[in-house]
């Protein structure tokens, strides 16, 4: 009897133990936590389940409304619980000092529960390598996050001002600044520059080249032309890779030897990549036979893309994981065509650099052929489907 008694009170004690370690890893019992003026110790909620840090850190913002679009479970979380009320207008500002910092806890917390390198995670990899296989699967927007965020960290600026309203044209761009406008510990910085990144901070973004690589199936992509210094480039490597890239990746061979660009959107481009050093010394003579050739290559398929815009049907193939601003781009250089100009300066001075380019004051939508039609229909499609299912995380 005493034995079944005894099992009774072990049975009774574990459920206890149980129900109170669940209740530890409960975000409800923070609720009461006064995170503007004490701070969250780290091994306080190291155990905590990933929903439950997600839930913790809505908890933080939810006290000041913050709804949260891009995080259903935690909005879902927040909508539950009765003192929480959403509020549009609500910004970073609400947040005082300790409560970011403990949101800096929370969050790196999260960090170290990811299967896979998330966005907003390359914040905690400033000093630490990063591998290929840390980076594991993303949208391809996630990707382009994941690669700004390296600069971003430091307070590097990606647009300076919101794109007209009445012009689609670098929409995608200021989503980016947006985006990191949006994230309580970023702040711009007009005298950043990517010689401020650490030889670290360099090898991480050319292994997140590199996973978008592989995860894209690329065999080279813009920020790895290095690896083609001594390699010749084919037509079956350039496969995939879109007319925009091209453009980019034919001029990273210059660009890895410090050619200076005056092109306006060349030299913005390349201006904050992580290995890129102007030299004023710069010529022609300092790239190799192999790289000249492999200028050739992708002149030729260049050449050959941009006629295929007014010449075949576009396919899946063709935008399947191309950026959605890439898209669009690849979608204006159809007016572009036929002398289109284009109220977004960056985008007029990418289609002025290009040899092809005649702006036309009398173009007219009319002189577009039917196929052309057909593929500006298409890839505005495969935009609006590009952007759906994108989730970032608050880091």
């Amino acid at each position: 009897m005493s034995g079944g008694w005894t099992s009774r009170v072990s049975w009774v004690t574990a459920l206890c133990l149980m129900s109170a370690s669940a209740a530890a890893q409960s975000p409800t019992s923070w609720e009461t936590f006064d995170f503007a003026h004490k701070q969250v110790d780290s091994a306080a909620i190291d155990h905590f389940s990933l929903l439950a840090l997600r839930q913790l850190r809505g908890i933080v913002f939810g006290r000041h409304g913050r709804p949260f679009t891009d995080e259903k479970d935690v909005q879902t979380y927040l909508k539950s619980r009765p003192w929480y009320h959403a509020d549009t207008t609500f910004s970073n500002k609400r947040l005082s000092a300790r409560e970011k910092e403990n949101v800096d806890v929370i969050r790196a917390a999260e960090a170290r529960k990811h299967s896979q390198i998330e966005t907003g995670d390359m914040r905690y990899y400033q000093h630490r390598v990063i591998t290929t296989a840390m980076l594991g699967h993303h949208k391809p927007g996630d990707w382009q996050v994941l690669a700004a965020e390296i600069g971003a960290v430091h307070g590097q600026t990606f647009m300076n001002d919101e794109p007209d309203e009445e012009d689609a044209e670098g929409h995608d761009l200021w989503v980016l600044q947006k985006y990191f406008d949006d994230r309580y510990w970023y702040h711009r910085r007009p005298d950043y520059s990517n010689k401020e990144l650490s030889a670290i901070e360099r090898a991480n973004a050319d292994t997140i080249a590199l996973g978008r690589m592989r995860d894209m199936k690329l065999a080279v992509a813009p920020g790895m032309m290095y690896l083609f210094q001594t390699t010749p480039l084919t037509d079956s490597l350039l496969r995939g890779v879109s007319l925009y890239e091209l453009r980019i990746l034919r001029n990273e061979v210059y660009a890895r030897h410090g050619r200076r660009f005056e092109t306006p959107w060349l030299r913005a481009y390349f201006k904050d990549a992580p290995w890129y050093t102007p030299r004023a010394s710069f010529t022609i003579a300092a790239l190799s036979e192999i790289e000249k050739a492999n200028i050739k290559v992708i002149q030729a398929v260049e050449a050959r893309r941009h006629e295929e815009l007014s010449a075949r049907e576009l396919s899946n193939h063709d935008v399947e994981g191309v950026f959605p601003e890439t898209a669009r781009r690849l979608r204006n250089e159809i007016f572009a065509r036929h002398g289109r100009t284009f109220k977004d300066a960056n985008l007029q001075s990418y289609f002025a650099s290009q040899e092809w380019y005649r702006p036309d004051a009398n173009f007219s939508l009319k002189s577009l052929t039917p196929i052309e039609r057909k593929n500006v229909d298409f890839i505005l499609a495969y935009e609006a489907r590009a952007k759906q299912g994108q989730r970032f995380t608050e880091g």
